[in-house]
């Protein structure tokens, strides 16, 4: 069978990112520098591929350079503009030398030293303020959660709506006894190596993360995208997975193997933006507690995941995925016991 995979967007978002955020820096330095071109094509076509090489040195440093993560911020976002910039100026000096050489028809020589003369300490300013620009504008993306910008302009959740979603709680297994073992900054790195690698799980069943609690992790979806193939239910197995291929790495740093647990519910839910000094969309209604309750009674039922009957109700027959009814049971703070199915995947 095929299992749920990243869509090719969230798969290559860096790419995407730089390379459009790139390639309007590369426009904007048209604009102020008139490119040396009377010909608008080559003006538009010098500042667009000027800005794809702004956005392809943003990515090869962002994926193959990762000791920079050891720095501050401020550090880091300094050390990186600086070498940005250079290498930057380097495809500047290049492209820019090629098209006034060919527009002027006079030698590499004359060229070069036209840039060097006129061009070379206001090109460095802009690639230095470029590079600043970019590094923000990735960092601050990945801050913000899906579709923050979009729901945020159009205004979409600034008034209460009431929509149907499914929830996940996953939480990781024996956590306190983890963190008595780990002791406190070890299973801080526990959590981080977890949830990072997480990640390619989650793009793949298409969830969201509505927030990190703790040693917990929030996922939600819409609910007619996470019932579509049953990707709501894969997430699970996918986020087992991504855990055991890095089975010796947990091992290796950490002496233990982490395991986690997770409850899930279909229902509505209340979706509208909160607060002033720190904007975010939360989610109120009966559907969270619920969620969280069962998740609390795999411990009780000796097994990893659970689900609602109305979750079993609500996605499809699916050959690779057994349930076990485990009859009515009574949550706490629920006036209602509620039928509860382990989940297993016979892939």
């Amino acid at each position: 069978m095929e299992l749920p995979k990243p869509p090719f967007y969230k798969r290559h978002s860096l790419i995407l990112k730089s390379v459009t955020a790139g390639g309007i820096l590369g426009l904007l330095y048209n604009a102020i520098t008139d490119a040396g071109a009377e010909n608008l094509n080559l003006k538009l076509l010098l500042g667009l591929i000027i800005g794809i090489c702004f956005g392809f040195v943003i990515i090869i440093f962002e994926k193959f350079f990762t000791s920079f993560s050891q720095y501050s911020f401020a550090k880091a976002t300094l050390l990186k503009a600086l070498i940005y910039s250079i290498c930057i100026l380097i495809f500047l000096l290049f492209f820019v030398v090629l098209f006034t050489k060919t527009l002027e028809n006079i030698s590499f020589q004359e060229a070069f030293n036209q840039y060097i003369s006129r061009r070379l300490i206001g090109d460095f300013i802009f690639s230095l303020g470029a590079s600043v620009f970019l590094i923000l504008f990735l960092e601050i993306s990945s801050l913000l959660s899906t579709g923050f910008f979009y729901n945020y302009f159009t205004g979409k959740y600034h008034r209460p709506i009431q929509e149907e979603r499914i929830f996940m709680f996953v939480d990781v297994k024996s956590s306190t006894t983890l963190a008595e073992q780990l002791g406190d900054i070890l299973y801080s790195a526990l959590l981080q190596d977890l949830f990072n690698d997480f990640t390619d799980a989650i793009l793949a069943s298409r969830a969201e993360v509505y927030q990190y609690a703790g040693d917990e992790i929030i996922l939600t979806w819409k609910s007619a995208s996470g019932i579509k193939e049953n990707r709501c239910l894969y997430c699970f197995y996918l986020l087992k997975e991504s855990i055991q291929k890095r089975r010796d790495y947990y091992l290796k740093t950490y002496n233990i193997f982490p395991k986690f647990k997770a409850g899930m519910h279909i229902g509505t839910a209340v979706t509208t933006w909160v607060g002033k000094v720190k904007k975010e969309i939360v989610y109120h209604g009966d559907l969270l507690n619920t969620t969280s309750r069962i998740q609390c009674k795999c411990n009780e039922l000796n097994h990893d995941f659970l689900i609602s009957e109305s979750m079993k109700n609500a996605v499809s027959k699916d050959q690779f995925i057994e349930y076990v009814q485990q009859g009515e049971i009574e949550l706490k703070g629920k006036a209602k016991p509620l039928q509860l199915f382990t989940v297993d995947f016979k892939i």
